[in-house]
């Protein structure tokens, strides 16, 4: 027997290098190759050990030995084994893993290493999804016996953890899955038959294929976020794509089933699925809307922002739904992580009832949690913690936070798709004239606006900040001075009320920690981030008295610009310093 390495996994991985082959091949062949070890006995494992087998010799030997037992097993060992290497790569590779088919427990663990997260990260890292995501949806499900589906099984992970729980918990389950990915159902139909598990599985996308047989009593879906198709449910409602795998899953739960799918956040508040979402709070099927944390896909690092939605059937006429928020990305793994997140409930409809959380009227069919939760994360010493922004000093001066849309006026910038250029235009300011929170002038780019209405409308004033609406990076300027300049649909401008707020206080206040967090809590949206006049006015602000705002944005203005002065000393300093190091290395001359 050839000796055990200390990471075999890797070791294997790193003989791709000498091959050339692809990551998802190589890694399809080494799947292969351990699924059939694992499947036959000692004794043949023994034999070939002792010589050399073809790629289709062997094959075909665990076909034979599967097809006896397992028939839909065998037909999927033989449709997942597809890829091919060259022959003396193949020896190479099978000689290595030939090594560990006698330990089958050791070879299961490394098959499971191989697919999870190897190969999830190199076929489909859309698709993969977080251990500890999954073990969460899995906890948001009632502990009863019955029939579990998902119907975008994948490689079947959630399918083998749900039913591994159940197990040990000795309720009854039959577990149903669907994966339209002829490859990743292949593989899930082996992942379980290695477990000693017998789903009921079908090779159909869950969206083109009939519901299950019988009405299924939880489920769990993690669909891909760039899939799905609309659905007519009537000839007046249409389901958007974002929400198709929810509402198969819907249809397919009984009476008093729950289920639970992942959806991108746009979904929850956008124009186009508003009707949708308001069949749902109608339909009285929405328990529960969960904000992830922005890296929840641990493989996809410009995956669009998701949220869980918890579906159940059979809910009380007028029960509250459940938002929360999990906590920030910084906590992920931690002990305790999922009693960190914070919650509330909010009614589809105003009106009275014993709920033991705060409870806030539903604004406009908008799902999105981060909507109503009045809290925030702050990172305190360290360690972060849920902060309530309205609470009392020590000193017992009270910190009130207001909305930004009570003390200034949002208003929006020009779109300047339906205008022509014109050099005697006005200057319509645009996210490249906006550098380093400073207006730059030169360059402007004029159209011709001769409607007076549209340019009183747009036009920006002295102590206007502007806030770009489109982006991850959020660019902030303060209008220093009056300017015929409109603004751009780049941006919303805010004007305070001077009787109220100092411009400059909230300029500071927006660049601050909590100003920032604030605005990562309003941006929505998949691949592009944009942030919504409406959600900028109940942008929440630290607030206090006025005389106070002024002398602290003062002694911080005047700190800075003392600041600017040093740095520009500074500045002179060193360049007087390299040009005495050219004059004395008689650099000067060649510069």
């Amino acid at each position: 027997m050839s000796p055990i390495s200390p990471d075999p996994v890797q070791e294997s991985l790193s003989r791709r290098w000498n091959m050339g082959y692809t990551s998802v091949d190589f890694l399809t062949r080494c799947i292969s190759i351990c699924v059939g070890l694992y499947f036959l006995d000692n004794e043949a494992v023994q034999k070939l050990q002792d010589g050399q087998v073809r790629q289709d010799d062997f094959e075909e030997m665990v076909y034979n030995a599967l097809n006896e037992t397992d028939p839909e097993a065998a037909a999927s060992f033989r449709g997942f084994s597809q890829t091919r290497l060259r022959e003396e790569d193949f020896q190479k590779l099978f000689s290595y893993w030939v090594g560990f088919g006698e330990d089958k427990r050791k070879l299961r663990v490394f098959l499971e290493r191989l697919i999870n997260p190897h190969f999830a990260r190199a076929y489909r890292p859309d698709l993969a999804v977080s251990s500890w995501l999954e073990r969460l949806a899995i906890k948001l499900l009632p502990e009863s016996g019955g029939t579990f589906y998902n119907g975008t099984s994948g490689m079947g992970g959630v399918a083998l953890k749900i039913a591994r729980i159940w197990k040990e918990k000795k309720l009854p389950l039959q577990v149903l899955t669907s994966e339209g990915d002829q490859h990743l159902y292949r593989l899930s139909v082996l992942r379980a038959k290695i477990h000693g598990f017998s789903f009921e599985q079908t090779d159909k996308d869950c969206l083109r294929t009939e519901e299950p047989s019988s009405k299924v009593d939880l489920s769990i879906m993690f669909p891909p976020l760039q899939a799905g198709s609309s659905i007519y449910i009537s000839d007046s409602l249409v389901c958007g794509k974002d929400w198709s795998f929810a509402y198969r899953q819907l249809e397919a739960l009984n009476e008093t089933g729950v289920g639970i799918c992942r959806v991108p956040n746009g979904a929850l508040f956008n124009a186009r699925n508003r009707a949708f979402r308001e069949y749902l709070l109608n339909q009285n099927v929405l328990d529960a809307v969960i904000a992830l944390p922005k890296n929840s896909a641990p493989f996809w690092p410009s995956a669009p922002a998701t949220s869980l939605v918890v579906l159940r059937k059979g809910r009380k006429r007028g029960e509250a739904i459940r938002m929360m928020e999990l906590p920030v990305s910084e906590l992920l793994g931690r002990k305790n992580y999922f009693k960190t997140g914070r919650a509330i409930c909010v009614s589809p409809a105003v009106q009275e009832r014993n709920i033991p959380a705060c409870e806030f009227a539903m604004n406009d069919y908008n799902l999105s949690p981060q909507r109503y939760l009045p809290t925030e994360w702050r990172n305190d010493g360290g360690q972060w913690r849920v902060h309530n922004s309205v609470k009392e000093s020590g000193d017992a001066q009270i910190r009130e936070t207001v909305e930004l849309g009570e003390v200034a006026k949002i208003y929006r910038g020009i779109n300047v798709a339906g205008l022509s250029r014109s050099e005697t235009g006005i200057g319509v300011l645009r996210l490249s004239d906006v550098r380093d929170g400073e207006i730059r002038k030169e360059g402007v780019t004029r159209y011709d606006v001769t409607d007076g209405e549209k340019q009183m409308r747009y036009r920006i004033c002295e102590g206007d900040i502007l806030v770009s609406c489109k982006g991850k990076a959020i660019k902030l300027c303060l209008v220093s001075e009056d300017a015929s300049l409109l603004l751009s649909h780049d941006f919303l401008g805010i004007r305070v009320d001077r009787a109220k707020v100092d411009p400059w206080y909230l300029y500071y206040f927006l660049q601050s920690p909590t100003g920032w967090q604030a605005f990562q809590r309003i941006q929505m949206g998949s691949s592009i981030p944009m942030i919504r006049a409406a959600d900028l006015e109940r942008f929440p602000l630290h607030y206090i008295p006025l005389a106070k705002q002024t002398q602290c944005a003062a002694e911080l203005r005047e700190a800075n610009a003392l600041v600017e002065e040093q740095l520009e000393a500074l500045e002179a300093e060193r360049q007087r310093a390299y040009k005495r190091f050219y004059q004395q290395t008689e650099m000067e001359d060649d510069l």
